[in-house]
């Protein structure tokens, strides 16, 4: 099993790297369909970032292909060498978002159109194998799971003890009740020996 999701993972980051390579070499290929995202998402950014962070916000559409292009290098790198592959699976379904944005409906001829719904259904699909891979533990518990785990532990335990205690309780109160019991019938007893002391006595 680990050595599939070795395999996968590689296949999987291999298709990030080389496509991210690509938009790095050649963003210019990439510019027409990343000018709509930087038209609508870079004034919004800029907007909700202070100032001087978004100065740093790049506003060319190559710069934009470039450096989503090193996130795709980036998160492929990571799934195919397993070095920090969760975190890198999300970056590398980051990188895909541009992608799937940039899907217009409207634009071109009905060939066009079929082609784009092919490349937009690809995109959404290797979207998803990228984000199974961000929460892949490789059969290891995850630490959500661990903390879920550790607090139906503890809650167990604690329920556990206030039944022991309740249990204990209920022991101590029968216990002296009996203790109760077993007094009063021994001073009964020696309340009659005493008064067949006496009456022996005066007899």
């Amino acid at each position: 099993m680990n050595l599939l999701r070795g395999v996968g993972r590689l296949l999987l980051g291999g298709y990030f790297i080389i496509e991210g390579a690509k938009a790095i070499k050649a963003p210019q290929e990439y510019a027409p369909v990343a000018g709509p995202i930087r038209e609508r998402f870079v004034p919004l950014v800029q907007r909700v970032l202070p100032p001087e962070a978004s100065a740093y916000v790049p506003e060319k559409s190559t710069t934009l292909v470039r450096a989503n292009g090193a996130l795709s290098v980036v998160g492929g790198l990571g799934m195919a060498t397993g070095l920090g592959r969760r975190g890198a699976a999300a970056l590398a379904a980051a990188s895909l978002l541009p992608h799937v944005l940039a899907f217009d409906p409207r634009a071109g001829d009905p060939d066009d159109k079929a082609v784009q719904r092919g490349v937009l259904v690809r995109n959404l699909a290797l979207l998803g194998a990228a984000l199974v891979v961000s929460q892949d533990t490789a059969g290891q518990p995850s630490l959500a799971w661990k903390a879920s785990d550790a607090r139906r532990r503890l809650s167990s335990e604690a329920e556990r003890t206030a039944t022991a205690i309740a249990k204990q309780g209920r022991r101590t109160k029968a216990q002296v009740k009996r203790e109760a019991r077993a007094l009063k019938r021994e001073a009964h007893l020696r309340a009659r020996l005493a008064r067949t002391s006496i009456e022996g006595a005066l007899s």
